[in-house]
């Protein structure tokens, strides 16, 4: 089972002619795969949550060939080095590895196709750097949570001295985790995300996600950091949303699935629209039946209304050449 469905996964990369690309940043090298042509600037496709650049595998194939698209492996995630021991994950640690991403192939503008926590993180990017960025496509998440002062402390104290326990070596944190069969990851991811990643979309991440164990055949031990687990996310100010709303004038198409909560107050949601809509003509939000990985579970429903979107703000002579 577990290598049929990697080797339908590697087959998937092949007939799309996707290449491996290893960029080295300070603390080790950050992991990507790179569909399209090589001397168009890509499309920067930033995952969520515990996912990994295998979040994009459903899509990409259903978009214009022309449009390059680099999706990553944010650190901690899928094939990526993972943090320094003695260091923690937050969410803000991604707007550095843009940055990184940027001067490594001397670009002055980004583009940023996102999901989840990777929306919120290239929608508070686009408010800091308004000029550096051309174009942003979101999925199912726009911007940070407003949560109460209590739940913002409750999550502070409770991810700061969890994220403490994995202050060992990377070693012998990675072999004593636990291992398992394929058929059982897959029924991990498939209902530890509410059945929002189908069983048949999970291999597309599973397969970035995994390493086999030597000694053990058959079995699997997740790449992922644990750390990653106690990111708190971000303490914010709905003013802070909506001053970065404010600043977004570029193309941007917001993508809100049928199924998924808002999980906070509707207003402060609802707030950030309209400010969008005030001062952006070229804000365009839609909604698409499906929970919320709905871009990887049902790709050929998310696909058509990017496709639209590009076809009237993406033009190949826009994108600068790569400098590697």
């Amino acid at each position: 089972m577990a290598e049929e469905k990697l080797g339908m996964v590697r087959k998937n990369d092949e007939r799309n002619n996707v290449r491996e690309v290893r960029l080295s940043l300070p603390f080790g090298d950050l992991v990507c795969k790179w569909w399209g042509p090589s001397d168009v600037r890509p499309i920067v496709c930033l995952h969520g949550w515990m996912d990994n650049a295998g979040s994009f595998d459903r899509l990409i194939p259903l978009l214009p060939s022309e449009v390059s698209f680099l999706a990553i492996d944010l650190p901690g995630h899928g094939r990526s080095a993972h943090l320094p021991v003695g260091t923690a994950y937050h969410t803000l640690d991604a707007l550095r590895i843009l940055l990184h991403l940027m001067q490594l192939y001397g670009w002055q503008r980004i583009s940023l196709m996102s999901h989840s926590i990777g929306a919120v993180v290239a929608f508070v990017f686009a408010g800091i750097f308004p000029d550096r960025v051309d174009l942003l496509i979101s999925f199912d998440m726009l911007k940070p949570f407003i949560l109460d002062p209590d739940m913002s402390l409750f999550l502070l104290a409770d991810a700061i001295p969890k994220s403490l326990d994995f202050d060992i070596g990377s070693p012998v944190r990675r072999s004593s985790e636990p291992t398992y069969e394929y058929d059982r990851l897959v029924e991990h991811m498939h209902v530890g995300f509410q059945e929002s990643i189908s069983r048949d979309a999970s291999h597309y991440l599973l397969y970035r996600a995994l390493e086999p164990v030597t000694d053990r055949p058959g079995y699997f031990r997740r790449r992922l950091d644990p750390r990653v687990r106690h990111n708190p996310g971000l303490v914010w100010s709905h003013d802070l949303n909506l001053e970065i709303a404010r600043r977004i004038k570029v193309p941007f198409l917001y993508l809100k699935t049928t199924e998924t909560p808002i999980f906070e107050d509707p207003q402060y949601h609802q707030e950030t629209i309209d400010v969008l809509v005030a001062h952006n003509e070229q804000f365009v939000q839609r909604t698409v039946e499906g929970k919320h990985h709905a871009h990887l579970s049902s790709a050929e429903r998310v696909a058509p209304l990017v496709r639209e979107f590009l076809a009237q703000h993406w033009a190949r002579e826009k994108c600068s050449l790569s400098k590697l």
